[in-house]
């Protein structure tokens, strides 16, 4: 069986939980939260070149897919090979919609990610509790008792601060834009006719903007969230970009088949 490292609400990760899920491929789920994962994948990659650092990630971040002597990092990759080895090769066709979901992965993600870091590392709770569902006990107690230290190591990493969160959410308002304008003449997906990988990139991509009730592990409730948080997100679940990667969980997301350790 394959071993899905994640940091456990990562849409990243999701990304590649839903690539699996889709394909039913038995995996359990090694789940962290930020930080708590770097000796892990540090450990599953001694010795070897994969995990490379790139504009959405360090070399030691998540996901990384694993199996034996096998290993493949970084959420597009993961999803290629999935749709290549148990799939049929149809979600990288056509070549646009590899264009479009490495520019998701790289003009989007790493936008909506700081916008709701912003927003969590405000109310810590909101990680606590995301820890208490998602990881086990053991972690979860030492998540809260690393906090301190960690917050302050993300939110240099992410350049999480309220100009980085006006700055992110002024672009992640953009991509979205585009997005509507390119559904605009009616087509069902980003692509044409057919669910692409552009499709499931943009959704996932898009998540931590909307919270969709499929979403791979429990997000928040809304109204657990502060006044201005709950404002943007209903802003963007209105948006017909948001709608639009809200029908795409609902609609293509099948239910986790996971097993998590």
């Amino acid at each position: 069986m394959y071993e899905l490292v994640t940091i456990s609400f990562s849409h990243y990760c999701e990304k590649a939980r839903w690539a699996l899920d889709r394909a039913g491929v038995p995996y359990r789920e090694a789940a962290f939260m930020p930080a708590l994962h770097f000796p892990y994948v540090r450990w599953k990659l001694w010795g070897r070149s994969e995990g490379e650092a790139d504009r959405a990630s360090s070399r030691y971040s998540t996901p990384l897919l694993c199996r034996g002597g096998f290993r493949v990092s970084d959420s597009r990759e993961i999803v290629r090979y999935v749709d290549e080895v148990y799939g049929d090769g149809s979600l990288f066709a056509p070549e646009e919609a590899e264009t479009l979901d490495k520019e998701y992965a790289e003009r989007l993600g790493p936008h909506t990610r700081r916008m709701v870091y912003f927003f969590c590392l405000a109310r810590p709770r909101l990680l606590f509790d995301l820890a208490d569902n998602t990881v086990g006990p053991t972690q979860a107690a030492l998540y809260r008792l690393s906090f301190p230290f960690g917050s302050r190591m993300l939110s240099r990493g992410l350049g999480i601060s309220e100009e980085g969160y006006r700055a992110s959410l002024k672009r992640t308002r953009s991509v979205a834009d585009q997005v509507a304008e390119r559904l605009s003449d009616g087509r069902p997906f980003l692509c044409g006719d057919r669910f692409s990988v552009a499709d499931l990139g943009f959704a996932t991509m898009m998540a931590p903007a909307v919270f969709p009730s499929q979403y791979g592990v429990p997000l928040p409730p809304l109204e657990d969230l502060q006044e201005d948080a709950q404002v943007i997100l209903r802003e963007f679940r209105a948006h017909p970009a948001g709608q639009f990667a809200l029908r795409m969980f609902q609609e293509h997301r099948p239910a986790p088949g996971l097993s998590t350790a």
